[in-house]
């Protein structure tokens, strides 16, 4: 039986068949097309969480084989494909968090599914990617360095485009957030798709993650929103995986629709990240990140409940040190900013 048969016809795919489907993918001797099949019949496939741990396990070990790892690392981030032409919420959170004295690796991509990913955001602050052997350093001068997919795993060129070839998300919109280079122990991920959150956060236990949140945005996005109950999983790894429902006006924040969460090219991103950063902007676009920033500093042990976690952003962002954290990263300052 060939592969595509197998995912066509079996409810279970073994680790090895697993493992030739992503060889299959990132193999250059391959033609798109056939790739494109493919991965068409495999995103459409029921999702099944064991599947997604081996597929994760699988890119992971195309490139590294024992991660490398940096103390008490977290990374923020959304698996993009919501179609909400949203701001780059995530990217900006990141250096609130970090201003926590967290270890931030931002690990991003530029955009399959929207205006400005996080790669094209952070070209225009003229912040640079870190390698992974350039790290540690980076980290000890910073406490927070972002990460290019691109760079990260090169073998991504076989397949991007042949993501591009596909309408829509791919089952690598899901992967993307979990084949972090390094061995985390934090994470906060949204998702598109509430379907997927269940398997993501229970994948991310199998990860060994230390704590983690998955979760869906209220109203269909892969970022906690404003605009109704989020969908959360949390990840323990001595409780395991709970779920419950998060509203905004549950931590002290404003009820919003998503739609004022929309943004535009990477310039118009940055000008929006900007004004959050030096408190120019208190709209729903700030507590957007607060709130993101929240449960992401709940994640990593610096606040004991997410509501606690807002607290600590708005002050963060209040006192400075989330743009000071902006400017330490290399973060590029305009003459708009006062």
């Amino acid at each position: 039986m060939t592969l595509i048969q197998k995912i066509q016809q079996q409810n279970n795919l073994t680790q090895q068949d697993i493992n030739e489907f992503i060889q299959t993918l990132i193999n250059p001797d391959i033609e798109n097309e056939e790739k494109a099949s493919l991965l068409s019949e495999y995103t459409n496939r029921p999702l099944n969480q064991v599947e997604v741990t081996y597929l994760v396990q699988a890119m992971i070990q195309t490139m590294y084989p024992v991660q490398p790892v940096y103390p008490e690392a977290m990374c923020v981030c959304g698996t993009g494909g919501d179609n909400s032409n949203s701001f780059n919420i995530s990217t900006t959170v990141s250096f609130v968090v970090a201003a926590a004295n967290v270890n931030v690796l931002k690990h991003g991509n530029k955009s399959i599914t929207s205006a400005s990913g996080s790669s094209d955001l952070l070209n225009k602050m003229g912040i640079a990617a870190t390698h992974v052997p350039d790290v540690e350093g980076r980290m000890n001068e910073t406490g927070l360095a972002f990460l290019n997919a691109t760079d990260t795993y090169p073998v991504m060129k076989h397949i991007q485009p042949i993501r591009k070839m596909m309408d829509g998300p791919t089952i690598f919109n899901i992967l993307g957030p979990m084949i972090h280079p390094y061995k985390l122990d934090y994470q906060v991920v949204g998702v598109y798709n509430p379907d997927f959150v269940k398997a993501m956060a229970e994948t991310l236990y199998d990860l060994k993650r230390k704590r983690a949140i998955v979760l869906h945005g209220a109203n269909g996005m892969d970022e906690a929103t404003l605009s109704g109950y989020n969908l959360i999983y949390e990840v323990n790894q001595e409780t395991g995986v709970t779920s419950y429902y998060l509203n905004a006006e549950d931590v002290g924040l404003k009820p919003a629709a998503n739609g004022t969460l929309r943004g535009g090219t990477p310039a118009e991103n940055l000008e929006i990240t900007l004004d959050i950063l030096t408190g120019k902007d208190h709209s729903s676009k700030r507590d957007v990140v607060v709130l993101n920033a929240g449960i992401a500093l709940y994640v990593s042990e610096k606040a004991d409940s997410i509501k606690e976690g807002v607290q600590l952003a708005q002050q963060l962002i209040d006192d400075g040190k989330a743009f000071e954290q902006y400017k330490k990263t290399g973060g590029q300052v305009y003459d708009h900013i006062g």
